[in-house]
């Protein structure tokens, strides 16, 4: 079959002959993925990798480069093991793409995002990904979509589970505040989630004027340039003195760091979403005083899908459908797609590609 497949650093590749997957295990799903997101550890992977994607067999896939790519995607089922009941040849589905052991005391306690053997995802780590004609998936990984959701959207809902995921693990509360950090894809998420569980005011800070723009569409209180104003002095400004009750930092630089912890209210929560390319500088005394916390956050459970899944299909998560600003055929993810992220990437939230491209007709 056809993929696409990642070799190395700025080396990845369209293969014609991947061998077809096929269901050996009664709890099996066969895909075929029609839509898969370009992520940005897809992005840092192909600039500064290898780093998710192994170069030994990986300790729960076995498989090393070259491996397929995709962990953001949808599709439709072909075929279903014998133990497989919920999910039924023809049904519109998304994959919650962790990789993990099921055995260890982290995935026991339901953090299975948290495997000691992670982070490990399809379309990263083995496996197969998205960005393929067919894979096979745990039933365990395969989530039914509302049958009047168009399968495209449904490869937002793992960029979107990211958020909730984070959102959540902070422990936002209807009627709080706060600052987003970067209104890139994560951003956009988490601007999304932020509404969907009833925020009082969301700020977001973006240096970029066309960012600034898109984050302007999804309806956000106020947008600071931190080129231009003083982040924490601002914040405060509009929240009549007092900080942030929660900030998200989807950015993962120094400044943005400084700032989600410096612009929080007593007791507040900077959650960190980003992927950090180098160590940052932190000063206790900024925690101490005001007594906040700083936590992070690493991707999503299983619970965050079908938390996602039915805040769309109640109407809560609106205007997701706007993340999409490009769709492309798989041939083209890179010349196209990585080019489009990294060179213009103010144009751009959400690109997907299809391993079909008579879906672009």
């Amino acid at each position: 079959m056809k993929a696409l497949r990642f070799y190395g650093n700025r080396d990845v590749r369209v293969d014609d002959n991947v061998p077809e997957p096929v269901i050996s295990k009664p709890t099996d799903v066969l895909i075929a993925p029609q839509w898969c997101g370009i992520c940005g550890s897809d992005l840092h992977e192909f600039l500064g990798g290898p780093t998710f994607c192994p170069t030994h067999p990986h300790s729960l896939t076995a498989d090393k480069i070259p491996v397929v790519l995709g962990h953001e995607f949808s599709g439709i089922v072909l075929a279903v093991g014998s133990e497989v009941s919920e999910i039924v040849v023809g049904d519109k589905v998304c994959v919650e793409a962790t990789q993990r052991c099921e055995e260890c005391a982290n995935c026991r306690s339901g953090r299975t995002n948290c495997c000691v053997y992670g982070p490990a995802f399809y379309g990263l780590t083995g496996l197969g990904g998205g960005l393929a004609e067919k894979v096979v998936i745990p039933v365990s990984h395969v989530f039914k979509l509302p049958s009047d959701l168009p399968v495209a959207y449904g490869a937002l809902v793992e960029p979107l589970s990211v958020a909730w995921h984070a959102v959540e693990l902070s422990g936002f509360k209807p009627g709080m505040t706060a600052l987003v950090l970067g209104s890139g894809p994560i951003g956009i998420a988490t601007i999304l989630c932020l509404q969907a569980m009833g925020a009082k005011t969301i700020i977001v800070s973006e240096p970029a004027v066309g960012r600034r723009k898109q984050a302007e569409e999804f309806d956000v209180d106020f947008v600071i340039n931190p080129f231009e104003e003083d982040v924490v002095a601002k914040v405060k400004e509009i929240l009549k003195g007092e900080g942030a009750e929660r900030s998200y930092d989807c950015s993962g630089i120094q400044a943005t760091f400084q700032a989600s912890v410096a612009a929080l209210a007593a007791g507040g929560i900077a959650m960190n979403i980003a992927l950090w390319e180098k160590p940052t500088q932190y000063n206790p005394m900024d925690t101490l005083v005001r007594e906040r916390v700083i936590m992070g956050s690493i991707g999503y459970t299983g619970r965050d899908f079908a938390a996602v899944i039915a805040a769309i299909a109640d109407g809560r998560l609106k205007g997701f459908e706007k993340m999409i600003t490009a769709r492309i055929p798989m041939e083209d993810t890179v010349s196209v797609g990585y080019d489009g992220l990294i060179n213009n990437k103010e144009k751009h939230i959400k690109i997907l590609c299809t391993p079909f491209p008579e879906l672009l007709k």
